[in-house]
């Protein structure tokens, strides 16, 4: 019995043995071994721990041949040598480090993909003399290349070559995930875009040489500001999709080319800035552009450097004997301007410009503008309370240069800047007109225009190189005094009126010399036979001043009326082919006159009130 008992013992042994020879078992370690372990149910956490349990064993073998899906922490050693990757390898819920001269071989159409599904992470720990290479599988073909996904965060990637990968639709490295740093990335044999970032931000990329022409980096908005050290061909550039920047971003001296709208808005805790660094050139796409403050406080600024241009040679003036200088052309802008350019410079007002919002601030110092400006609109617009700050820059070839919408906007600062072949250089206000320093310069036909607007505090008008074109009435109240300088010259669009102290106590000055004089006169442009509204004093303007100026063709009772109790001196006032008088007051005027006159069919210089008291 017990006899019977030991052989059945024995045979059932034997029996077990067998099951498991012929079981799944062994596949299933040859499958782990490949990198296809069977998955944990249980969810994981970052760097592969399971939630609640203790992270996977470390997997340091050498495996024939990376496929599937990795849920466990895997080191491929040094002395490993090449290892295959076939198909789709994913890390999702684990990790993959690669040790210095580490090198996978990919099969064709092969990728490696992390942190699609689960949180997973690649640590790529070469060093320059010995960096870990991703390589095609044979010559000759090609590979779809490296994805990061957004549970990637924490990849840390140092001295990668990348050879022969992407698709023509995602680039050789593809960045979803935030918090991702990559240095010394090599690429070659690449024939779309070598780096591809679809995160918003954190993502650090310092160094990397990306051969290739066209664009061979696309970025997001706010991503962009961690390209560092890049090396790229002088027909290369960076791609910028339209997209939003939220926070503070510093753009380093590279090419972009905009694709879309990028907007500069953050919130009244956090306000939102792009900055350029010099040497940063922006190349637009047709309707892309940049709006800056339009939902949320923003700034944009740009710091760069133009070459010096001889101040003997001006850009032209409003004169004669004004002619064109010398203007550096793009061979010549030196590697510090901040250019702002249309990528396609054959098309005119080629990419819609700078949009400053009401919570937007710009400042440019050493930056240049050209072919920018949709729908004879300027190249840099601003409304609301947006507030302008230009200076040391040049603005050319396009239809308007800066413009101010409304009084909201506030132009700090225009100085120092060249504007040429800009055939209206400034679409302003009359307030915005003061900050409009004299030493910019233009073309001899250039234009400025003021729209129509009021002026409620003290202005001074700068004499400028080109004439001012008042487009819409322009009143003066609330308590302000506008004063223009000697010598400017004022055209003026048919029946526009200059109206002063309508309301509220105001005053005008127009106080000039015998060899430079203020002159008022209707616009070439609207014909030869045009006539505009002339300057009415109301009865609260106080103590307005007329001081060698020069009339032309006004219509009215006057070129000059004062109604009321208006009070005003004029000194060698004339006016020319005008309708009626050169001045007209009412009995409750007060005037003082000298030299007064009337000229080219003026039909009288003064017309006195009539049965006064």
């Amino acid at each position: 019995m017990a006899g019977a008992r030991l052989v059945l013992a024995i045979g059932l042994s034997a029996l077990a043995s067998a099951c498991y020879l012929f079981s799944d078992e062994p596949k299933a370690r040859k499958r782990a071994d490949a990198g296809e372990a069977d998955a944990p149910e249980a969810p994981v956490a970052r760097g592969g721990e399971a939630a609640g349990r203790p992270p996977p064993p470390e997997v340091s073998d050498c495996p024939e041949y990376l496929t599937g899906s990795e849920r466990q922490d895997r080191v491929i050693r040094s002395d490993c040598g090449s290892v295959r990757v076939r198909g789709r390898y994913a890390i999702d819920g684990g990790s993959l480090t690669l040790e210095a001269g580490t090198e996978l071989r990919f099969e064709a159409g092969a990728s490696l993909s992390v942190g699609a599904d689960r949180p997973g992470t690649l640590h790529v720990v070469g060093t320059a003399q010995t960096p870990v290479r991703f390589v095609p599988d044979q010559p000759g073909e090609r590979w779809a290349g490296v994805q990061l996904h957004a549970q990637a965060r924490g990849s840390r990637l140092a001295e990668l070559e990348i050879v022969a990968a992407g698709t023509e639709t995602q680039g050789a490295l593809w960045i979803a995930g935030e918090g991702i740093a990559v240095t010394g990335l090599r690429a070659r044999e690449i024939t779309g875009r070598a780096l591809e970032i679809v995160a918003e931000r954190g993502v650090s990329l310092l160094g990397a040489d990306l051969p290739g022409s066209g664009a061979v980096v696309a970025s997001t908005p706010g991503a962009a500001g961690g390209l560092l050290e890049l090396r790229l061909e002088p027909t290369a550039h960076v791609a910028i999709v339209a997209g939003r920047i939220d926070e503070v971003v510093e753009w380093p001296a590279l090419p972009y080319r905009i694709e879309g709208i990028v907007r500069i808005e953050g919130d009244a805790q956090a306000p939102a800035q792009l900055s350029l660094a010099p040497g940063a050139s922006l190349a637009f796409t047709p309707l892309a552009g940049l709006v800056v403050g339009g939902l949320g406080p923003g700034t944009l600024s740009a710091e760069g450097r133009l070459p010096t241009v001889d101040p003997s040679q001006p850009a032209g003036g409003a004169g004669p004997d004004s002619s064109p200088g010398p203007s550096p052309g793009p061979e010549a802008l030196g590697d510090e301007a901040v250019i702002f350019r249309a990528a396609d410079a054959a098309r005119p007002a080629a990419w819609s410009g700078l949009r400053v919002g009401a919570g937007g601030r710009l400042e440019l110092r050493g930056a240049v503008l050209e072919h920018g400006g949709a729908r004879d609109e300027g190249v840099i617009v601003a409304e609301g309370g947006a507030k302008l700050s230009i200076t040391a820059s040049l603005l050319r070839q396009n239809a308007v240069g800066v413009e101010l919408r409304d009084d909201e906007a506030e132009l700090l600062s225009l100085a120092s800047t060249r504007f040429e072949a800009v055939p209206v250089a400034l679409r302003t206000t009359a307030t915005g007109l003061a900050a409009v320093a004299a030493d910019n310069r233009f073309d001899a036909d250039a234009e400025i225009h003021v729209v129509r607007s009021s002026v409620s505090r003290d202005v001074n008008w700068p004499r400028l190189d080109t004439a001012i074109h008042l487009l819409g009435d322009l009143t003066v109240g609330g308590g302000a005094t506008l004063r223009v300088a000697p010598g400017t010259q004022l055209r003026i669009a048919p029946d526009v009126v200059i109206g002063v102290g309508y309301y509220e106590r105001a005053s005008l000055e127009l106080r000039a010399e015998a060899d430079a004089p203020i002159v008022l006169e209707p616009r070439e442009a609207d014909g030869a036979d045009t006539h505009w509204g002339g300057i009415v004093l109301g009865n609260h303007t106080h103590k307005a001043r007329f001081e060698h100026v020069r009339l032309r063709r006004a219509r009215g009772a006057a070129g000059i009326e004062l109604r009321e109790g208006a009070e005003a001196m004029l000194v060698h006032v004339d006016c020319a082919g005008c309708a009626q008088a050169t001045v007209r007051w009412d009995c409750a005027s007060q005037i003082g006159n000298l030299a007064v006159s009337a000229s080219l069919g003026t039909p009288i210089d003064m017309l006195a009130p009539q049965g006064c008291k």
